[in-house]
């Protein structure tokens, strides 16, 4: 509605047009805010009296008309003043930009009043952020652009592209979708692959006001992270202090060689450090990236006069943003045009009371979400200086939430800690009382430092630092004890399970979603998109009494839709009901075989449909005006979709200035209907029962068929029908148009991926807002309909809590569902003690995806609100995806399994052979470095061999792990028992034997010294030790390869080509141990061994 610039005579206003005028939302049209004494005066007045209504039109016009003339004033001023821009310049500084949208002030008038006194307004803002309100920022061609589809055209790369495609001058947006104008002779704006949506000066824009990407905190260094693990950990605190002492005691005792055996600790400590902080470091640095790519949405935006669909990470300052129901708004921004947006600020202000926007209140932040109608807006502020940004930067440094896995697991690791401890203490004390022993009968203390190079020494030093060395020893059993490994390996297996489900489609949001989905025990899908290809294609309409059997509906009597196929005022009346009542539109792209949706794929179905007829969908949208605030958006619960427009078509009744186009479910919209029109667009007829009869049979019959039905209806009216503040839903007493039977081919792949879920132990239901017919049978093409029953969620609402406890266990298909019921179905199922998956796509989903244990959006038609509300978003929408998760979440618990039963088995070996050596021999078989390096293998390297392991190729053959089930299975109690008997009993006779008996241990003489002197005993003894170290280590190679097995599997070696980081670890750890043995000597204290 524009106001006019004169204002008439009191005597020309006619009662009718007083009314009119009367009964605007005066919020809706005017550029200024109202002052409240107008407003009131105007409604408080007495509408009886002529003279009191004139008074009140007049003060609104007069009103109206100064605050453009100083808005327009002001503009003015700017564009001459900021006329002369450089390249690099903006008439507006981001402080600035900050100053007048901001969200503390959101609510302050005066904010309203600074965007049109100081800075022209909306005009005024676009003019000095160098953009256009309709046609937005100019873009950069890389390379020439083919129009595939009635191209005469071929463009050099230096124009822009509002050069390239002479769109000229569109009219204002005024609609959810506006396209470019266009003849017969030239491309749709939409159906051409356009080369590139970058803007002609991106990067000038993100130097200046940012990029929209808000960066996670930085990431700490490997060196970092070890400083922080010594500031924490009190027990590596001890052991640095207690390896200083023996280098004190040590270079006291022997200056030449004394500090060795201290060094040889210092730096096995930094060492096993470094590779934990290096694991962390790299997971670390991958879960900040999958930060980032939570970060990423999809935008629409209008550039160069094209509307398309990027990434929110291009978007810049000065982009024409459009937004519709469920998307989250990406960047702060001023409102250009809406209809009807009302925005939850909720995740800004904890305020859960819609606000409605308005020129009154233009400004949108970043991170809120659109709960009704759309609109355009101005991108004012991006990334870091958004609000969302600035809240982002906050989060983003919080710590990570541990998961239920890792806090199960934090369990067992303390619980055996306080073991480790209490073994480390007894080690000590028993070292203690060996070592009172030996000074109470005068023996020289064995120190290692000075005993091999027999240096004479003070005797009370070297007993100093023989109890210091006993002292390290306990706490370096704490340390190996402490299997810290444990959380590291869900961490690390989680990590690699995340980025290889990326590879799969499954983008994981939360990262206990992962290890959660290997539990899941029933899953509630969508139908289309997810079982379905969402490749919609109308295949029947019917309209009056005729039907028409399209190509592709597989029945012989089919031909192809064209415009032959309807009269032409039917084809005028239905290509109107099709185009405008839309928020679809179109691209086609050379690569593409198929033409690409952005929006819906049934309206982009039905925007096909039109086109074969004739119909050129940017054109009608071009000519047609919509008034203010006329659309009445799709939702779960309405089921159906109206616009309100000045029509073009024809109809058999008397022209009217409105239309109201609806389309929905078809039952929904047949009750709604009073008359049909029939099939030349000549006569409309009541409808009569046998009318309604026939119409419903036919929707039963292609509803069994597996076909979507869609009914399309209008109703002419002489009154607008509608303003902000009325939100009754207009749509009753319409005219039946069409009936349209969509088709929606079953993905090849989703019955073999249901077949395997069901021989996983999953139970499958399907919950859609379709036909129950239809419904059923795309279940039953799915397997998903078996031998159990289908039901509406009308009769489902209906039953009590006992009925329906008794009647979802064998409950298969839950048909024209509402987000209530699926709600109460997961809820119901939770209850019960179902794991429950949970796939949806609409904003009303969003409290079932938050009530299941994972919730699965999906990526390609899923709203933004829904995504949030998720735990993994499946980037094609694919039920295959699904069962990939599914897949990698039993693997996650999998691998951490498998390192279980591997860590445990070696801490207690390790334990009981230090406490039992050292009480045998009055030292420990293993020295500090040794254990260290025991502790690097059990810890960092042992989780990353197993934990990063592949799913088994048997795993969905397998029921899913309970919940409550334990860690610990039979057969792995069973397999840590087998290890702790056999590594324990060996190791010990080794050690025992060796000791007492020269020869149980053969050896080349040539390496030897002679037998019987001293020398040869010190040797002896430390060999013995040094085949206990290797052993031990050997054994562990053994052990982790056998540890991949959880169910008793006989040949160890089944799949380990699959996990190449597995083969290169163990080669790895050979590798050491044999370098460690043959030239560690002094530093790990071992001796050269010989090949055989």
């Amino acid at each position: 509605m524009n106001l006019p610039n004169t204002v008439d005579s009191e005597t020309s206003l006619s009662i009718s047009n007083q009314e009119s005028l009367l009964s605007l939302d005066f919020e809706t049209e005017s550029t200024q805010p109202l002052p409240a004494t107008i407003v009131n005066q105007s409604k408080s007045n007495d509408l009886g009296s002529n003279g009191n209504i004139l008074t009140a039109i007049n003060n609104i016009l007069e009103h109206e008309l100064a605050s453009k003339d100083h808005q327009f004033s002001r503009l003015a001023e700017i564009q001459e003043k900021y006329q002369l821009l450089a390249p690099d310049q903006f008439g507006l500084t981001p402080d600035e930009i900050n100053k007048l949208c901001s969200f503390d002030n959101r609510a302050n008038a005066s904010q309203v009043q600074l965007l049109h006194i100081k800075y022209g307004g909306l005009e005024g803002i676009a003019f000095l952020l160098k953009s256009d309100l309709t046609k937005g920022l100019d873009l950069r061609c890389h390379f020439d652009i083919k129009f595939f589809e009635n191209s005469q055209v071929s463009v050099a790369p230096t124009l822009t592209m509002r050069d390239k495609f002479h769109l000229g001058k569109r009219s204002d947006i005024k609609s959810q979708d506006s396209g470019g104008s266009h003849t017969k002779d030239q491309a749709d704006m939409d159906v051409l692959s356009p080369p590139d949506m970058e803007v002609l000066d991106g990067n000038v824009r993100k130097q200046v006001f940012g990029s929209n990407i808000v960066p996670p905190p930085k990431t700490s260094t490997i060196v970092e992270i070890v400083w922080d693990t010594i500031k924490e950990d009190p027990i590596i605190k001890v052991l640095l202090v207690g390896a200083i002492v023996v280098i004190s005691l040590g270079t006291a005792i022997c200056p030449a060689s004394g500090y060795i055996e201290g060094i040889a600790i210092l730096v096995a400590v930094i060492i096993v450090l470094s590779v934990t902080a290096g694991n962390d470091w790299s997971k670390e640095k991958k879960f900040k990236k999958l930060l980032l790519l939570q970060s990423d949405k999809k935008t629409k935006v209008v550039r160069g006069g094209i509307k398309d669909q990027i990434s929110s990470w291009d978007l810049v300052v000065g982009d024409i943003v459009e937004v519709i129901v469920g998307d989250e708004i990406p960047a702060d921004g001023i409102l250009v045009n809406s209809n009807r947006l009302i925005i939850d600020e909720s995740p800004l202000t904890g305020e859960s009371i819609p606000v409605k926007k308005s020129p009154n209140a233009p400004f949108l932040f970043s991170g809120t979400q659109v709960s009704e109608g759309s609109g355009f807006f101005i991108v004012t502020a991006v990334g870091s200086r958004s609000s969302a940004g600035q809240i982002q930067e906050l989060l983003n440094a919080a710590q990570e939430v541990e998961t239920v896995l890792q806090l199960k697991l934090k369990v067992v690791a303390v619980l055996i800690g306080k073991i480790g401890v209490a073994a480390g203490i007894c080690t000590f004390i028993g070292l203690m009382i060996r070592w009172a022993i030996d000074w109470s009968k005068g023996l020289t203390p064995d120190v290692a430092s000075c005993s091999t190079y027999g240096a004479t020494a003070n005797i009370t030093l070297m007993r100093m630092q023989q109890l210091a060395e006993h002292f390290v020893i306990g706490i370096t059993v704490v340390v190996v004890a402490v299997p810290e490994g444990l959380p590291l390996a869900v961490t690390i297996s989680l990590a690699f399970s995340m980025f290889k489900m990326i590879k799969d489609k499954c983008f994981v949001r939360h990262l206990s979603a992962s290890e959660t989905m290997g539990e899941a025990t029933c899953i509630c899908t969508d139908k289309t998109g997810t079982l379905t290809e969402n490749r919609m294609t109308v295949v029947k309409a019917m309209v009056g009494d005729t039907v028409f059997t399209g190509a592709g509906s597989g029945e012989a009597n089919s031909f192809k839709f064209s415009t032959e196929t309807l009269p032409s005022q039917m084809t005028e009346l239905i290509g109107e009901a099709i185009a405008i009542n839309s928020t679809c539109f179109i691209k086609y792209r050379e690569k593409d075989k198929q033409p690409l949706f952005i929006g819906s794929a049934t309206e982009g179905a039905l925007l096909v449909f039109s086109k074969f007829l004739g119909i050129d969908y940017n054109t009608i949208r071009n000519k047609t005006s919509k008034p203010e605030n006329g659309v009445w958006s799709f939702s779960s619960d309405r089921k159906r979709m109206s616009t309100l427009i000045q029509p073009l078509a024809q109809t058999p009744g008397p022209h009217m200035k409105y239309r109201l186009h609806t389309k929905g479910a078809s039952e929904i919209v047949l009750d709604l209907c009073t008359d049909i029109v029939n099939t030349t667009n000549t006569a409309t007829t009541p409808i009569t029962g046998d009318i309604s009869n026939r119409i419903q049979d036919t929707i039963k019959e292609w509803a069994s068929e597996g076909l979507r039905t869609l009914a399309l209806a209008y109703k002419d009216s002489p009154q607008q029908l509608t303003t902000l503040e009325n939100h009754d839903d207009p749509e009753h007493d319409l005219v039946f148009l069409a009936l349209v039977g969509i088709k929606d081919p079953v993905r090849m792949e989703v019955p073999l991926a249901v077949k395997r879920c069901q021989n996983a132990g999953l139970f499958v239901r399907m919950v859609t807002g379709d036909n129950v017919l239809t419904a059923n049978k795309i279940a039953r093409e799915c397997g998903i309909l078996t031998d159990g029953i289908s039901m509406e969620g009308p009769d489902f609402r209906e039953l009590s809590d006992e009925e329906k406890r008794d009647v979802v266990p064998r409950l298969q298909v839950l048909a024209r569902s509402s987000p209530a019921d699926k709600f109460a179905l997961v809820k119901l199922l939770k209850d019960m003690g179902e794991v429950v998956a949970v796939t949806g796509d609409g904003t009303n989903d969003a409290p079932a995806l938050k009530e299941a244990d994972v919730g699965f959006a999906m990526g390609v038609s899923g709203t933004q609100i829904a995504m949030n509300a998720s735990d993994i978003i499946l980037m094609d929408d694919n039920f295959v995806s699904l069962v990939q998760s599914i897949r990698w979440g039993r693997n996650v618990l999998s691998c951490v399994r498998k390192f279980l039963q591997f860590q445990l088995a070696v801490n207690l070996v390790a334990i009981i052979i230090t406490f039992v050596g050292s009480m045998i021999n009055a030292e420990s078989p293993l020295s500090t470095v040794q254990l260290l390096w025991v502790n690097l293998i059990m810890d960092s390297l042992g989780a990353l061999a197993l934990a990063s392991d592949e799913p088994e190729i048997d795993i969905l053959e397998k029921p899913p792990h309970s919940r409550k089930g334990s860690m610990l299975s039979p057969r792995m109690i069973e397999y840590i028992l087998t290890q702790l008997v056999y590594q324990t009993t060996v190791l010990l006779v080794i050690l025992i034997r060796g000791t007492s008996t020269s020869h149980f241990l053969p050896y080349d003489p040539i390496y030897a010294p002679i037998e019987g002197t001293t020398e040869y005993e010190s040797w002896a003894k430390l060999r013995t030790k040094t085949i206990v170290f290797t052993a031990f280590i050997l054994m562990q190679i053994s052990n982790e390869t056998m540890a991949r097995q959880l169910d008793g599997e006989l040949n160890p070696f089944k799949g380990i080509f699959r996990n190449k980081l597995f083969l290169l670890i163990m080669a790895i750890i050979i590798g050491i141990q044999i370098l460690v043995v043959m030239f560690g000597q002094n530093f790990v204290q071992t001796t050269a061994l010989d090949w055989e």
